[in-house]
C-alpha cells in the first residue's frame, strides 16, 4: 500500500466545528491517511486527568470517512505541573541556562520542549502517559501506524543551534557512565583526550569549541543516548500495542546542517521502528532545489535499511521564517513534483504538512494544501493527480531498486568540521555538492554511512563508491573500503583520507589509517587554495596536497607538475574537493571528470540496468527503478527542467494510463511519468 495523507490536528488547531468537513474533503481529494498529534501538555493538565475528547472525536470521524490515522504521539511538550515536580530536569545549555517551557512553533498548544528525559521521574511520567494513549486506540479501527518521536533530536537546539545541550544533572550523570563504559579507566580516556585527569569525578563534557576530543565524544554520547531514548519509546507503544507498526521520522538529514548541533544522525534511529520518514519544505527551507531535496530522501532511505520509509511530512503552503525570508504558495507542478521526487527515491507514503494551515502559532497561516478557511485549492488537484499514481497497484506494490554508486557520509568528519570551525558548513557543502555531482548526471545513489560500512562493509550491489571530504577514518573503515577494492569496487576519494583519528588528532601521515597503502600515494604537504581547474575540466577547492607516489599512476597533474590525480588499481585519489567547487559552481566539466572516474574502463558510469536514457543528460532530470513482487520493474521519469525531455528505454514499458509498450517517451515539463513492465 502507498499512503497519501495529510496532518490535520496540532492543538488548538483546526476549529472542532469544521473536523467532519475537512476529513470528508480529505478522502474525496484522493487522500487515505490522516496525522493527528496527541500532545502531552494538551491532554494531560493535571497529574490524575488525561483528556481524550478531542482524539476520540477525531479517531471516529477518520473511520467515518474510511481515513486511516497516523497518532504522532507528542512527549516534547511536557505538562506544567511536570516541571513544577522536577525544576532541575529542564534543558540546560553549557553556561547552564534552562530553557522553560513555553508555546513554540512546533507546541503552539504550550509546553515546549519538554523536559530532559534522562531525568528518571519524567521518563516515568512519559512512559505512563504514552502507555495510556496507545491503550486508548490500539483497537481502534481508524488506526494505521503510530509515530512515537516526531523529528528525533536535542530538542532546544532547534531554537538554539548556537548553544550546545544538554548539561542537567541527570545528563552528566548518564555520560559519565557512558565514558566509564567506552574507556574504562581514566588512564585510557587520558590517552583519547590528551588530557591528565586523576578521577572521574573531574571530567565534565565540553563547554567550548575548541575542546576537540571531548566534544566528539559528548556530540557521540547524545547520538547513543537519543537512541536510547527512541528505543524507550518503541518498547512501550510496542507493549501496549504488538498489533501497530512504529514508526519515527527525522527533520531533514543532518548531513545538511544540523547532524552536530540537533544530534541528529537518521542513521542511529532506525534500529527500533519498522518505518522510518523524513520531513521535507523545499520551499521554505531549500529554495526548490530538488536536489537537496532527493538528497534529504536518499539518506532516508538509506537510514531505512530496506525497511519502508515515507515522505513523512512534505511542505502543502506558504512558509514563514524571519518575516522577510518568508516563501510564498509553492505551484500546483511544484507539488506535483516534490510527490514525483518521493516516488523517484522510493518513498512508500507522502503525507503532506498540511491539510489546512493553522489558525494560532508562529506558522499561522502557512503551510496549508487548503486556504485558511478549509476550502481546497489548485494545490489539492495537484495532490489528488498524484494519488492516482501512487495509488495504482503497480506502482503501490513497488520497492525501490537499489543504486550501484555509493556516496560515502561520515558523522565523524562532519563533528570534526564542527568541533574546530565552530560549524559543519565546510562538510555538509563537500557532501552535497558531491551528491549533486553524481546526481546531475543521473546516477541512482545510495547514501552509505562510514560507521555502517565499518561494520558491514560496502553493499555488494554498489560498483563505484565516491568519498567527498574523507577528514576521518578508522582501522575498520579502512579494511572494509580495501575489500571493496580487492573485488573490483572503484572507489574514488578526495584529498587527504584519514588525515584525523576518530578522537580528531592528526596522524603523522596521511592518508591515514593505512590507506596510504590502499592509495599508492603519501602526502608531502598540503596548502589552502581558492579554486583549480585541471585540463580534464576537473575543478577542486578550499585545499590540495602535494602528492609522492607509491606505487600509483599519475592520471592527471597540477600545473607545477605534482599529481592531481593518482590511480593504484581501482582506487583513485584526488589530491583536492571536488565537491566542494561543484556546491560553488556546478559545472559540466567536473560532473562528467568526476563521472570518467568512477566509470568502469571504457564503460559509462551505469544505473542499474540502464533502463532509462535521457537524450540530452542535464541537471534536474532523475530515472530511478522500482520493482514488483514479481519482479517486474517500474520506472519513474521526473523532468524538472522547462522543457519536454526525450529518453530512450532498455525494454518495452507501457506508461501508467497509456495504451500498449513504448521504447521511447517525452516527459512533459516539470512533470513525471511511471512506465510499467506488463
Amino acid at each position: 500500500m502507498f499512503v497519501i495523507g495529510a496532518q490535520y490536528y496540532r492543538p488548538p488547531n483546526p476549529p472542532r466545528e469544521d473536523w467532519d468537513r475537512d476529513l470528508g474533503r480529505m478522502r474525496a481529494a484522493g487522500l487515505d491517511t490522516v496525522k493527528l498529534w496527541a500532545c502531552w501538555s494538551w491532554m494531560q493538565p493535571t497529574p490524575d486527568t488525561v483528556d481524550f475528547a478531542d482524539l476520540d472525536e477525531l479517531m471516529d470521524l477518520a473511520a467515518k470517512h474510511g481515513l486511516g490515522v497516523v497518532v504522532n504521539t507528542i512527549l516534547e511538550n511536557a505538562p506544567y505541573w511536570l516541571a513544577q515536580w522536577r525544576p532541575d530536569a529542564h534543558y540546560l545549555d553549557q553556561e547552564d541556562r534552562p530553557v522553560r517551557l513555553t508555546a513554540a512553533m512546533n507546541t503552539p498548544g504550550g509546553g515546549w520542549p519538554g523536559l530532559c528525559n534522562d531525568d528518571p521521574e519524567v521518563w516515568a511520567a512519559a512512559a505512563a502517559f504514552l502507555g495510556t494513549v496507545v491503550g486508548r486506540y490500539r483497537d481502534h479501527p481508524a488506526l494505521r501506524v503510530w509515530d512515537v518521536w516526531n523529528e528525533p533530536h536535542l530538542e532546544p537546539a532547534s531554537y538554539f543551534p548556537d548553544r550546545i545541550y544538554c548539561y542537567c544533572p541527570a545528563s552528566l550523570a548518564r555520560f559519565r557512565e557512558w565514558l566509564v563504559a567506552r574507556y574504562s579507566t581514566v588512564d585510557v580516556l587520558n590517552a583519547a583526550w590528551r588530557r591528565r585527569y586523576s578521577d572521574w569525578a573531574q571530567v565534565d563534557p565540553p563547554r567550548l569549541f575548541e575542546a576537540v576530543p571531548d566534544m566528539l565524544d559528548w556530540r557521540e554520547f547524545w547520538f547513543d543516548n537519543l537512541a536510547h531514548w527512541l528505543e524507550r519509546r518503541v518498547a512501550v507503544t510496542r507493549e501496549a500495542d504488538p498489533g501497530h507498526q512504529v514508526m519515527t521520522h527525522v527533520a531533514l538529514s543532518g548531513f545538511t546542517g544540523q547532524l552536530a548541533t540537533h544530534t541528529l544522525d537518521e542513521y542511529t534511529l532506525t534500529g527500533p521502528v519498522d518505518a522510518f520518514g523524513t520531513s521535507s519544505f523545499p520551499t521554505w527551507l531549500m529554495a526548490d532545489d530538488p536536489v537537496e531535496h532527493l538528497f534529504n530522501l536518499d539518506t532516508a532511505r538509506g537510514a531505512a535499511a530496506g525497511k519502508p520509509f515515507w515522505q513523512a511530512e512534505i511542505q502543502g503552503g506558504r512558509g514563514r521564517r524571519d518575516a522577510a525570508k518568508s516563501t510564498p504558495h509553492p505551484t500546483p507542478d511544484t507539488v506535483g513534483l516534490w510527490m514525483w521526487n518521493s516516488l523517484a527515491a522510493g518513498a512508500t507514503g507522502v503525507v503532506f504538512w498540511q491539510w489546512r494551515p493553522e489558525l494560532l502559532g508562529p506558522e499561522s497561516p502557512g503551510y496549508g494544501l487548503c486556504a485558511p478557511d478549509g476550502t481546497p485549492t489548485a494545490r489539492v488537484d495537484a495532490v489528488t493527480a498524484l494519488a492516482a499514481v501512487a495509488h495504482d497497484p503497480a506502482v503501490a506494490e513497488s520497492a525501490p531498486s537499489p543504486g550501484n554508486v555509493g556516496l560515502l557520509v561520515s558523522r565523524r568528519s562532519a563533528l570534526h568540521a564542527f568541533a574546530t570551525d565552530r560549524d559543519m558548513g565546510l562538510y555538509r557543502e563537500a557532501v552535497l555538492g558531491a551528491y549533486r555531482a553524481l546526481v546531475d548526471t543521473d546516477a541512482a545513489v545510495e547514501v552509505l554511512h562510514d560507521e555502517r560500512v565499518a561494520a558491514d562493509g560496502v553493499p555488494e550491489h554498489i560498483e563505484a563508491l565516491y568519498w567527498p571530504m574523507p577528514a576521518t577514518a578508522t582501522s575498520a573503515l579502512a579494511g572494509a573500503l580495501e575489500a571493496f577494492v580487492a573485488r573490483g569496487g572503484r572507489l574514488v576519494a578526495e584529498a587527504a583520507p584519514g588525515e584525523y583519528d576518530e578522537h580528531g588528532a592528526r596522524r603523522p601521515s596521511v592518508p591515514g589509517a593505512g590507506l596510504g597503502a590502499l592509495f599508492g600515494v603519501r602526502q608531502v604537504d598540503a596548502d589552502i587554495i581558492d579554486a583549480v581547474t585541471l585540463p580534464s575540466g576537473l575543478s577542486g577547492r578550499w585545499q590540495r596536497e602535494v602528492l609522492a607516489l607509491h606505487g600509483a599512476e599519475c592520471v592527471e597533474a597540477f600545473a607545477d607538475g605534482t599529481p592531481a590525480v593518482a590511480r593504484h588499481g581501482t582506487a583513485v585519489l584526488i589530491a583536492t574537493y571536488p565537491s566542494l567547487a561543484y556546491a560553488a559552481e556546478p559545472d559540466a566539466g567536473t560532473r562528467a571528470a568526476l563521472a570518467d572516474l568512477l566509470a568502469a574502463p571504457s564503460r559509462e558510469l551505469a544505473r542499474p540496468s540502464r533502463e532509462l536514457v535521457w537524450a540530452e543528460q542535464v541537471p534536474g532530470l532523475f530515472s530511478r527503478a522500482r520493482v514488483r513482487p514479481d519482479g517486474r520493474r517500474v520506472v519513474v521519469a521526473v523532468n524538472w527542467t522547462g522543457a519536454p525531455q526525450k529518453a530512450t528505454l532498455a525494454r518495452e514499458l507501457v506508461p501508467l494510463g497509456g495504451s500498449g509498450p513504448v521504447t521511447s517517451v517525452v516527459v512533459p515539463a516539470r512533470s513525471g511519468l511511471a512506465l510499467v513492465e506488463p
